[in-house]
């Protein structure tokens, strides 16, 4: 199943320890192991990397792991009028900017948006987004 897949679930995954560590280890294997495609905007792999590197995982560890094991992610770059779309993404749902782009992206491509964030899950289908849990 290709969807959109929020940073939340990635950073699950890969922590022992975090909320929904298991549920997002099992639905990211097939996309660790290049069997599935995902959908990211072009800031997942700074939240991903971030989220860990605050965590003490060096950077370039986190770095290869991404463009090792999520080499079939497609990256949806965010231009101005994309931006707009997102704004009207906030100001239907009220969310946080970059949870907003997340949706956007689920809502321009028609795909699930798979997040471990309550919020998003219960204001994303405000958006005509329908949100999954991991």
């Amino acid at each position: 199943m290709t969807c959109v897949l929020d940073a939340s679930v990635a950073v699950a995954a890969l922590r022992i320890g975090e909320p929904r560590h298991e549920a997002s280890l099992q639905r990211c294997q097939p996309i660790f192991a290049g069997l599935e495609q995902i959908i990211v905007p072009a800031i997942f792999d700074v939240e991903v990397t971030a989220a860990l590197v605050r965590r003490g995982v060096p950077a370039e560890r986190v770095i290869q792991f991404l463009d090792s094991h999520l080499v079939t992610r497609k990256i949806v770059v965010i231009g101005p009028r994309a931006a707009r779309s997102a704004q009207r993404v906030v100001k239907t749902t009220r969310l946080r900017a970059a949870d907003a782009v997340y949706v956007w992206v689920a809502s321009r491509y028609g795909v699930p948006l798979v997040t471990a964030d309550e919020e998003v899950l219960q204001r994303a289908p405000l958006a005509g987004v329908d949100a999954i849990l991991p």
